[in-house]
């Protein structure tokens, strides 16, 4: 369903929030599978991908909150490699995940503790110079609220980064129904970049850059063939993939996924 007044879309009637890890199991299992230990072509597909946007994430954050060090908050950190990345960089990383096996693993591999989300609450206003969600925020059952609370947290001149998939990007244009990012019901929300800059706009942000996840538009179209389950999937998958790909080369808001950076507002509208 498209909402009249702020254009952003959402899975109707969902399963209850307490619910939602039986569909959520599958990959929290298929990413402690991988690890650090890739085997086979899709593993070490994964693995490397995964070094290169790592690198590419700490560029974004770095050039876009103007420093190279600071505070950071990781929400939805999963397994975390990017907080782990960012700390040996040396930033001061907070970071949040809900299900306790990703916890677990952080902790067990790189010795890095995280909160669960009600920890959130004892965390001080203005504590963090930058705020991340990658691949989280289309999940969030409350994301009027969680804007709201990383508002506070934010310092003044903060960012906030958040990647999720793009509606209007040209393989959901040309899987329509059978495009994979959809991922019912696991993605509650999906954005395009005029709906998720309105919506971060009402909660006192600005967008100050947009730009690509480069690897998405193959992997989601690999996905959607075997969705529409064609022969052949992953080489029609990558064919689809490149040809998304080159066009986001030119037209970024065609892009598979986004990253948008929003700087929180002084005072908010």
């Amino acid at each position: 369903m498209r909402c009249p007044t702020c254009g952003v879309v959402y899975t109707l009637d969902p399963p209850a929030e307490e619910n939602m890890y039986r569909y959520d199991k599958q990959r929290v299992n298929l990413k402690l599978k991988l690890g650090d230990s890739p085997s086979g072509l899709i593993g070490n597909l994964y693995y490397h991908v995964r070094r290169r946007m790592l690198r590419k994430k700490v560029r974004i954050v770095e050039s876009q909150a103007y420093r190279t060090s600071g505070t950071l908050l990781n929400y939805g950190a999963k397994t975390g490699f990017f907080s782990h990345k960012m700390e040996k960089r040396g930033w001061k990383v907070t970071s949040v995940e809900k299900y306790h096996e990703e916890r677990l693993f952080s902790l067990e591999m790189f010795h890095h503790r995280m909160i669960d989300v009600p920890e959130m609450d004892t965390l001080h206003a203005g504590t963090f110079d930058v705020i991340t969600m990658w691949h989280v925020f289309e999940h969030s059952y409350h994301p009027n609220e969680l804007l709201d609370r990383f508002y506070e947290l934010l310092r003044p001149g903060g960012i906030m980064v958040i990647a999720c998939p793009n509606i209007r990007s040209t393989d959901a244009m040309h899987y329509g129904p059978y495009w994979a990012a959809y991922n019912v019901p696991r993605h509650l929300w999906h954005f395009d970049p005029n709906s998720i800059s309105e919506l971060a706009h009402r909660h006192g942000f600005t967008l100050m850059h947009h730009e690509k996840m480069p690897y998405d538009s193959f992997y989601i179209s690999i996905l959607s063939e075997k969705q529409k389950r064609h022969r052949m999937a992953f080489i029609r998958g990558m064919i689809q993939g490149f040809r998304s790909w080159r066009i986001s080369v030119t037209k970024r808001g065609k892009s598979s996924s986004i990253v948008y950076v929003f700087r929180k507002r002084i005072t908010p509208e």
